[in-house]
């Protein structure tokens, strides 16, 4: 107990030392506060510190910046204080004190800002200017370019300054390099033959039968099929010195596109009745004899093996004498038709005469009163005939639009074949019964049935 009052003694005598230190020779007030007062002075000492802190990184970041590219940011600071808005390029107010050496600084310093005025106008409309005559001169050389790559060597621009007449011979050389392949090359050299025939006056050839004949050598099926189209529809007697609309709307050149057209047809589906036979010489038994009959009965042998049912009228070297007809008649041969109907024998007596008028017009049309006769007798007898060949055959030959023979016409070359055998031009219609069919009608068939349109 005594050591522990000994030491609770000192203690005492210690405080009491530090507080007769602090009120008598301190240099320091005694302050008397309490714990909130304390408090609210320790948050603004660290709100004060934070804010000087926060002053002081940020220009301490800003010299660090500045100084790393040679700029000392005090004498910076001072320069930007140190201006005024009289230096800015605003004009200056007259002063209105009598003094004269400030009014002619006035005047000298406006002068000099109306001067740079006028300056900048100038510069901003000279670079207008040559910004656009850049862009004019970066265009033309484009376009220069674009000719090159077409029409010459893709490095040099091609001389547009020389004479019309001599354009294509002088600056058109097919044989320098070109951005085109050896297709494109072959079309713009008959392309541009053509054109220099047509600007010296000459007579010009036919473009698409040249075309044609250029790709015949070539292993490109389908445009050499395009362009035997081409030159079998455009094979028409078109005059150059007549209006070109007019005449497109003439009979006689629609007439001679409906033509060209059944031809067209024609033309391919007896080339594809060769390839089956040329190519299957053993089954098709063709025989030492030429010609389209006997290419068309080869052809027949191997469609129709064993003969269906419900033909008419007997056989023909072993084939449907119906049959053989009407193949003879899509392939264009109608005067191996006519044999083939001469050979039947009795049981065509009374139409082989309609059949060889057919042929003497050309595979136009009969006479009036030869197709009304046809007419009448297929609404008689041959429509309720199970023969589909035959109804296909008074079809033909009597303009019947009733029947569209789908036992025959499975193809749409073929009924598109048979439509046009069918047409009539409107003008020779007249008022004639609602069953011709004529262009328009067939234009508006294809259109609403199929979702076809076809344009002459």
């Amino acid at each position: 107990m005594d050591v522990d009052s000994t030491g609770f003694t000192d203690l005492l005598q210690q405080a009491e030392q530090l507080t007769a230190d602090i009120d008598g020779e301190g240099e320091l007030p005694r302050v008397e506060r309490n714990l909130r007062q304390i408090v609210d002075a320790g948050q603004q000492l660290w709100s004060r510190t934070t804010q000087a802190v926060s002053k002081d990184t940020c220009d301490i970041k800003a010299s660090i910046l500045l100084g790393s590219k040679g700029y000392d940011l005090p004498k910076i600071s001072q320069k930007i204080e140190s201006l005024t808005t009289a230096r800015t390029f605003e004009p200056i107010e007259p002063i209105r004190e009598t003094d004269i050496q400030g009014f002619l600084k006035n005047e000298r310093e406006n002068a000099m800002l109306s001067v740079i005025e006028e300056s900048k106008k100038a510069t901003f409309e000279r670079s207008d200017k040559i910004f656009w005559e850049t862009l004019e001169s970066e265009w033309e050389q484009e376009k220069m370019k674009i000719l090159n790559a077409l029409v010459g060597p893709s490095q040099e621009l091609l001389d547009v300054t020389t004479d019309s007449k001599s354009f294509l011979s002088e600056t058109i050389n097919l044989k320098t390099r070109s951005a085109m392949d050896s297709i494109e090359m072959l079309y713009a050299r008959e392309l541009s033959t053509y054109n220099e025939q047509a600007v010296r006056g000459g007579s010009r050839c036919n473009l698409a039968q040249k075309f044609y004949s250029l790709f015949k050598d070539l292993d490109d099926k389908k445009v050499l099929e395009l362009w035997e189209m081409v030159e079998t529809m455009t094979d028409i007697p078109l005059k150059a010195d007549k209006d070109v609309l007019a005449a497109r709307n003439s009979l006689l050149i629609q007439t001679s596109l409906i033509r060209q057209a059944r031809v067209y047809l024609e033309k391919k589906y007896f080339e594809y009745i060769q390839s089956i036979v040329f190519g299957n010489l053993l089954q098709a038994e063709l025989g030492p004899r030429p010609g389209a009959y006997y290419a068309i009965r080869s052809f027949l042998k191997m469609k129709m093996p064993l003969q269906p049912t419900g033909l008419e009228d007997g056989l023909i070297d072993g084939n449907p004498v119906w049959a053989v007809i009407y193949y003879c008649l899509r392939c264009g041969k109608i005067d191996a038709a006519v044999s083939a109907a001469k050979n039947a024998g009795d049981c065509l007596r009374d139409f082989l005469p309609f059949l060889v008028e057919y042929e003497e017009n050309d595979g136009s049309r009969l006479k009036p009163n030869s197709e009304s006769f046809i007419q009448l007798q297929y609404r008689r007898a041959v429509r309720s005939s199970t023969d589909p060949f035959k109804r296909a055959v008074y079809c033909i030959l009597g303009c019947v639009t009733a029947d569209n023979n789908p036992e025959v016409m499975d193809k749409t070359d073929d009924y598109l074949w048979m439509k046009l055998c069918q047409l009539r031009p409107e003008e020779e219609t007249g008022n004639s019964s609602q069953d011709v069919l004529t262009f328009s009608k067939l234009q508006s068939q294809l259109l609403e049935e199929y979702g076809i349109l076809i344009i002459l």
